[in-house]
């Protein structure tokens, strides 16, 4: 970070990386954590089968292994699908379909996870509804912000959030 204002300690601390998540990622996050604990209630023996399950183990596993493990690793450079001047955006691919964005500053080794799609946001090509299109939409009308301070603002201003996320969800993918 460039400006010098007090940043809410880290969630997630995994390799040095201070792990922070905007609120656009908190509300799908927390969505998708609700559909799982009903899903639990409805179904508790077959639960964890389910897709909605495996997508929130997959997201916790990104967050907190794969993408800390090197943030910068070119598998997870999103080429120009959000334009030329955007190519400061990362992804973490899974499932196919599904996209997890993210920023990191290597200088000050944090990381902000921005957005995640959902089913109606599946990556596919030409879509209006595509993962990438809806994204750059986003990016476009400044939420989250593409300015890397102010996304790490946000994201610091929403630090117990994601915590409270990552409590729930370790308690739906681990336990």
């Amino acid at each position: 970070m460039t400006d010098s204002g007090a940043l809410a300690e880290a969630p997630l601390v995994v390799n040095g990386w201070s792990i922070y998540a905007h609120p656009v990622f908190l509300d799908q996050l927390e969505g998708l954590i609700a559909e799982v604990e009903g899903l639990k209630a409805r179904d508790p023996e077959t639960w964890r089968r389910k897709n909605c399950t495996k997508r929130l183990a997959a997201i916790f596993k990104l967050a907190s292994e794969g993408i800390p493990a090197d943030p910068g690793n070119p598998a997870f450079r999103q080429g120009d699908a959000l334009g030329d001047r955007r190519k400061h955006w990362f992804r973490a691919k899974f499932f196919q379909q599904y996209r997890l964005l993210f920023r990191f500053n290597s200088d000050a080794r944090i990381i902000v996870l921005a957005w995640v799609n959902d089913g109606r946001t599946l990556r596919a090509y030409g879509r209006k509804a595509d993962a990438y299109a809806t994204f750059k939409g986003m990016l476009d009308g400044g939420n989250p912000p593409d300015d890397f301070d102010a996304l790490m603002r946000e994201a610091g201003k929403a630090a117990e959030r994601f915590a409270s996320g990552l409590k729930a969800t370790r308690s739906q993918v681990v336990d």
